[in-house]
């Protein structure tokens, strides 16, 4: 088996409910691609049968292993995904699969071009939503304004959570990331346009999934917290020397 020409970084926290079906739809998508490809689902402490679930069903399914980890946050699990991954693209999946697997494919003709980093959005021309309630497209609206004004501009939406990085890219910025939670995205971007790499902000269908982990209001508090440490770590030099 060749070294992966890509890796899918999925970050799951009990999700005992759909990573086995989710998995699925992951494998049969790679399953007649001409090229090597791994799935790394990174455990973040979950207290139900999601590390197990993965760890059984990965024995029949070599190209998908396990990363277990202590309950720190979806960034912290992203980080040990993408710095324990060996493929030469890797791309972030939630576990819900909210952008569907099939996008990776368009992803992958641009990262060929040259690319450093492709994001997934749901705000650029071109891109559809659906069954979004409205509180939840009002709440993304708003925290993408506040990292436009405290961290990061230039893109319609930090946050979706489907997005390609080159291997040097991916080892150079979740290297530098220091938020373990929720708001990393908008960290992670920072970095990379501090450093001058290309992004590109890709248009994608988005699906709202009735199960999804974010809690309204609460963790749009703690992610505006979160993204007002990014200036201040760069201040006091917690990024190092980014040009």
């Amino acid at each position: 088996m060749g070294r992966p020409y890509v890796s899918v970084i999925i970050p799951a926290f009990n999700e005992a409910t759909r990573i086995i079906p989710t998995l699925e739809k992951v494998v049969e998508h790679f399953s007649d691609k001409p090229y090597e490809w791994e799935v790394v689902v990174v455990d973040d402490g979950s207290t139900d049968a999601t590390a197990q679930m993965v760890e059984d069903w990965s024995q029949s399914h070599p190209s998908v292993r396990l990363e277990k980890s202590e309950h720190r946050g979806k960034g912290w699990a992203v980080r040990r995904g993408m710095l324990s991954a060996t493929g030469a693209y890797r791309l972030m999946s939630d576990a819900d699969l909210a952008v569907p697997i099939h996008w990776v494919d368009q992803f992958l003709e641009q990262m060929d071009l040259g690319r450093h980093i492709v994001i997934g959005s749901r705000e650029a021309a071109g891109a559809r939503r659906f069954d979004e309630p409205a509180y939840r497209h009002l709440m993304g609206r708003v925290f993408n304004w506040v990292v436009k004004l405290l961290a990061v501009r230039g893109f319609q939406d930090t946050q979706c959570g489907f997005k390609c990085f080159d291997e040097k890219t991916a080892h150079e910025l979740f290297s530098l990331q220091r938020n373990p939670g929720m708001g990393f995205d908008g960290e992670i971007l920072y970095l990379a346009s501090q450093k001058g790499l290309s992004i590109l902000e890709m248009p994608v269908d988005w699906y709202h999934q009735s199960e999804s982990k974010v809690r309204p209001g609460v963790d749009s508090l703690i992610m505006i917290k979160e993204t007002l440490t990014i200036r201040w770590n760069h201040l006091r030099g917690a990024y190092g020397k980014l040009t």
